[in-house]
């Protein structure tokens, strides 16, 4: 150790990080977080989406169950809404429609640039809207 001239003794022994080398890892986690908040985001949607078709296939297969014990389906009743989706169902006697319509940031869900913010599911299985098929991929 050296002794400098106020009589402090000056360590040059000492390790550590230097704020420039602080500086470039807060730098690479910044950028590292920026490109991965998008796709974080997308699969959440995706995993929201996923949650709202399992209500629709939920309510469907209530409503086979109804019509299993009483020749018709409900045309009485409505699933509750969400947070993320408003569900609606028109239903005959021999038919239904179920719908989950997003709102709030999940109006943003896209699947190869296809808006997946309104999902159908009918009675015969068909899910859609036209076109819209590709929301239903798992």
């Amino acid at each position: 150790m050296k002794t400098a001239s106020a009589g402090f003794r000056i360590n040059y022994d000492v390790k550590g990080f230097t704020l420039v080398e602080l500086m470039v890892v807060v730098t690479i986690v910044a950028v590292l977080a920026i490109l991965s908040y998008p796709s974080y985001v997308q699969f959440v949607r995706k995993a929201d989406r996923a949650e709202a078709q399992a209500d629709l296939q939920d309510w469907a297969n209530r409503q086979e169950i109804w019509r299993a014990d009483n020749m018709g389906y409900n045309t009485s009743i409505n699933p509750p809404d969400t947070e993320l989706y408003v569900y609606t169902m028109v239903s005959t006697a021999t038919t239904f429609t179920l719908t989950a319509t997003a709102r709030g940031g999940q109006q943003a869900d896209k699947e190869e640039d296809v808006s997946c913010a309104t999902m159908t599911l009918a009675q015969n299985g068909a899910t859609g809207p036209d076109g819209h098929q590709i929301c239903w991929r798992r």
